[in-house]
């Protein structure tokens, strides 16, 4: 089974903006470079940071900011630029510009979003780095996440609406493969460009992918649409690095 790699997502900051690229260099046991390197604490979160702003250890999302609290957040959208500063936008605000190294820029980051959080749930108080290999994820393991384009188009056919692949927050798309044949891969091995990764285990979804991403409302429920037509709430697989190297848009995808 062959097919190809369409398109490639990273989000800099956890649950707020996704960010295409073109190309990335994967390194074995490694998640995707910059993906949910940041997150956004409250103040009822239980992670803590060192003196560097580095969270002391991995934490489940409750601890951050995310879509699943705020449909809003998911309309936002990033880009990294050549000094290190992120550009973030959303349809409803002007954009913004923020290093997430520096304590001034957090201020201004947590204004920017005070628009698109709710003023009753817990407010943001820290802009956290992830630790050295584990990216702020909901998964406590460096994993990339996985969809076939076919699932997602079989999706939108059950529910007689196009689907916006950024309501999913996948890293890697591939097309040319059967709808769901991620699903038969768990345990095997898949070769993108000059890596090797290893399938292992299903996307289980949540509330955050019933907003609509290019307005941040919610208009699906989506766990019940996939409940009701699949008999399960998950789309999609991650998958474990087991040789590094460069993987780029159009690539070969190979299951060995």
């Amino acid at each position: 089974m062959t097919g190809h790699l369409s398109h490639i997502y990273r989000h800099p900051i956890k649950s707020i903006g996704l960010e295409e690229i073109a190309s990335a260099s994967l390194s074995q046991g490694r998640a995707l470079p910059l993906d949910r390197v940041w997150a956004i604490a409250h103040t009822h979160s239980k992670v803590s940071g060192d003196a560097e702003g580095r969270a002391e250890s991995w934490g489940q999302k409750a601890n951050f900011l995310t879509g699943r609290a705020s449909a809003a957040l998911m309309a936002v959208t990033a880009r990294s630029l050549e000094d290190g500063r992120i550009l973030l936008q959303h349809p409803d605000l002007w954009h913004v510009e923020i290093d997430p190294t520096r304590a001034a820029d957090h201020a201004k980051l947590f204004e920017w979003l005070r628009p698109i959080w709710p003023a009753d749930a817990p407010q943001p108080t820290t802009v956290l780095r992830a630790p050295d290999d584990q990216p702020l994820s909901d998964q406590n393991t460096p994993l990339l996440s996985l969809i076939g384009q076919s699932s997602l188009d079989a999706l939108s056919a059950k529910l007689s609406q196009p689907l916006a692949r950024a309501r999913f927050r996948a890293n890697l798309w591939i097309e040319g493969w059967a709808s769901f044949a991620e699903f038969d891969l768990i345990g095997r091995q898949i070769r993108i460009g000059d890596t090797l990764l290893k399938v292992q285990k299903r996307v289980g979804r949540c509330r955050a992918t019933d907003a609509n991403p290019e307005t941040g409302l919610r208009d699906i429920d989506m766990l019940q649409a996939l409940t009701q037509h699949y008999g399960h709430t998950d789309l999609g697989v991650f998958c474990a690095v087991i040789e590094g190297g460069a993987i780029a848009k159009g690539d070969r995808v190979e299951v060995i």
